[in-house]
Order: C-alpha cells, then sequence, then structure tokens
C-alpha cells in the first residue's frame, strides 16, 4: 500500500492535476511522489453549486479581490470544505493537504495528517500586502482557524527555512513537527545546457505579474540610473500587461503562459538571450522564477529577505539587495553587467545548484523517510 493521499481544495484549486493548481505546483508534485512509490491517489474537494452559491453571496463585496478573501476566509466555507473532505474515501495510513484551507486532522482523526505550504498567512499579513479592504473580524478568524489547524498535524512541510521558523513562532508548533523539505521548478522539462553562453549583452529579464509587490517600480527607478554607465543596458519585463513610464532600454512583453506554445517559445527565447535575472520583491513567499532563470544560467539578484536569501549565494550564483534600496538595486546590477565573465561563472554555479537541490524528485526524495515514518 502506498502512503499518501494528496487533497486540494479552496484557493489553491480543486483539480489535483491542473496545470492552475496551486500556481502548476501541485501535478509536479504528485509526479514526484507518485516516482517515489509514495502516492496513493490526489483528490480535489469543492462545494456543490448551491452551497458554494449562498456563502459566495452571503461574502459579497463590490471588490472582487475583497469578496474572494471574505468568502476564502468565512469559517462556514472552510469547515464545508472540510465535511466535503471528510467524504472521500481514504485507504492510505497518511494524508497531505496543500495549505490549511480546511482540515483533514477534522475530517479523518484516525490517521496521520500532514501539510505542505510556501507561504503562511501570518506572513502574508506581515507584508502589509494583498489585504487591503478585507474585514479585521475576518482576517483574525482566518488567522485562527491555520493555527487550530496548523496545531493539530503530525507535520508540516515547508518550501523553505525562512517559512518553516514562521510556523514554529507565529503558529506556536513544535520545532521537531515543522520539516524544510523545499519546494521547485515548474518546468515541464529541464532546458539543455547553453555551451558557451555569453553574458555581454547586458540583457536584465524581470518576471511577476503583481508589479509592484514585485519590485517593479523601484527597478524602473535603478535602471535608470544603471545605463548611465550602460548606455546599452537592457531591461525585459514579462508578467504586467501595463507599465506606465517605461524608461529608454525598457521593453514589455505582458503576460507570457507556459501552457501556449508560442508564448512559451517567446519565454524561451527571452531566458536565453538574458544576462541576468532580477527579482526585487517588496514580499517573496518563496519565488520560483528565479530558480527557473538559473536553469538558463542567468545569475539572480534578489531581495535579501523570506526564502530568496536561501538560494542566491552573494559572489556564487547572484546578489542580494536590501529591500526597497534603489541604490542598492542599481549598484548590484552595474557591477554585474559590468563583469560578464563573472556573469558566466554565476550562471553555471546556478544552474547546477537547482539540478541538485531544486527539482520535484529532490524534494520528494527528502519527503519521502518522514512520510514512511508516520505510516509505519
Amino acid at each position: 500500500m502506498r502512503e499518501v493521499t494528496v487533497f486540494v481544495g479552496g484557493s489553491t484549486g480543486s483539480d489535483p492535476y491542473s496545470p492552475k493548481t496551486w500556481s502548476g505546483t501541485a501535478p509536479k508534485l504528485l509526479q514526484a511522489l507518485g516516482a517515489e512509490n509514495l502516492l496513493d491517489k490526489a483528490v480535489g474537494i469543492r462545494l456543490s453549486k448551491l452551497p458554494n452559491a449562498f456563502l459566495r453571496a452571503k461574502n459579497f463585496a463590490r471588490d472582487r479581490g475583497v469578496w474572494r478573501k471574505h468568502f476564502y476566509f468565512d469559517p462556514a466555507y472552510r469547515k464545508a470544505l472540510t465535511r466535503a473532505a471528510a467524504a472521500i474515501p481514504v485507504n492510505s495510513p497518511v494524508l497531505m493537504q496543500i495549505g490549511h484551507m480546511f482540515s483533514l486532522p477534522e475530517a479523518f482523526p484516525a490517521h496521520n495528517c500532514v501539510s505542505y505550504h510556501d507561504g503562511n498567512l501570518a506572513e502574508l499579513l506581515a507584508s502589509g500586502f494583498g489585504m487591503e479592504g478585507v474585514s479585521r473580524r475576518r482576517i483574525d478568524q482566518a488567522l485562527a482557524y491555520e493555527k487550530e489547524v496548523a496545531n493539530r498535524m503530525a507535520a508540516i512541510f515547508t518550501f523553505s527555512e525562512y517559512l518553516r521558523q514562521s510556523f514554529i513562532q507565529n503558529y506556536g508548533i513544535s520545532a521537531n513537527k515543522v520539516f524544510n523539505v523545499g519546494g521547485a521548478i515548474n518546468l515541464d522539462s529541464i532546458p539543455d545546457p547553453i555551451p558557451g553562453k555569453s553574458h555581454r549583452a547586458s540583457r536584465i529579464l524581470f518576471i511577476g505579474t503583481e508589479f509592484k509587490r514585485k519590485g517593479g517600480p523601484e527597478l524602473l527607478q535603478a535602471f535608470k540610473i544603471v545605463r548611465q554607465s550602460i548606455p546599452s543596458a537592457e531591461l525585459h519585463i514579462i508578467g504586467p500587461t501595463q507599465v506606465s513610464d517605461l524608461p529608454p532600454g525598457a521593453f514589455l512583453h505582458g503576460h507570457l503562459s507556459k501552457a501556449d506554445p508560442e508564448q512559451c517559445t517567446k519565454l524561451d527565447s527571452l531566458f536565453r538571450d538574458a544576462s541576468l535575472f532580477v527579482l526585487p520583491s517588496l514580499y517573496e513567499p518563496y519565488g520560483i522564477a528565479p530558480l527557473e532563470a538559473m536553469l538558463y544560467q542567468l545569475p539572480a539578484v534578489v531581495t535579501n529577505a523570506w526564502a530568496l536569501r536561501e538560494f542566491v549565494t552573494p559572489g556564487v550564483n547572484g546578489a542580494l539587495v536590501e529591500k526597497g534600496s534603489v541604490e542598492d538595486l542599481a549598484t548590484k546590477l552595474t557591477q554585474l553587467l559590468s563583469n560578464p565573465d563573472q556573469l558566466a561563472s554565476m550562471g553555471r554555479q546556478g544552474r547546477e545548484m537547482v539540478l541538485a537541490q531544486y527539482t520535484w524528485p529532490a524534494v520528494a526524495r527528502r519527503m519521502a523517510p518522514l512520510l514512511r515514518s508516520l505510516a509505519s
């Protein structure tokens, strides 16, 4: 008998094998768990139409973002998801849920239950992003629910050590119950290495739909300073569909979907033509984009915070910059672009690190002994 049944539902998505569920992470995780002979089955939970419609109407708000959070934070919605989970037959000794939108320990009290996370509500609240207009009552209800579910888990898996420490400090979880198993890239195939890749073109690549949270405005200011020293420098922006006041040398490519063959080809080309990747986020729960950029032999310049500083080592595979500092960002970008041989060396080391540590098979191998111990 295989050890684990995986549940998804709520804001992460309700189809475990959809490329949209958990931002494309769920199917990759399931494939890796299956390859390790750990996965019994994966299930998605959702409410039937009438209860779902009632709860959506109950939480109506004119702002769709606020409406969405009030709906997902509603204790009645989370209890209904838990009841839906309890109706699913399971055979495996260990049950895993993605996030804390529902409670497998409540639905299956006789099983060992674990959860897996790239972020949590406590860190999102501390960031100051994403909660504009959401009622304090709803936030407090959601935070209390997450803490209750977390404390009933047999184990909690995290993408990063930073997040592991957050569960220990902010949720009061015993340190011996929280495990940093890491996260991984979400590419369908590993890009081939680029023999003799040149880093002399001074092309910077940025990816991030939430332009403000990802540090986009600060990057534009820093790029203007970079161009004073390196007039040929280019900045290629992927993600947002509209950015005002683009400086000379900056190009907006909009959203590029990996699911669209033509857009995927363009995305691949932008990765291959770039010399350096940058993500100066003001808040970042994890940050898969820098890891994927490293596979294309791109050093990464990222904020010196959260999980980002766990996989970017200054002088080895990139640079760390102080959060919100335009001056520090401009200085680091200029220094790196002025030394293409160093960029090439960093790019090779970054690719090797990702292939060794940040693939889903590597994550599943780190999970395996923990899951098998719980199963036995």
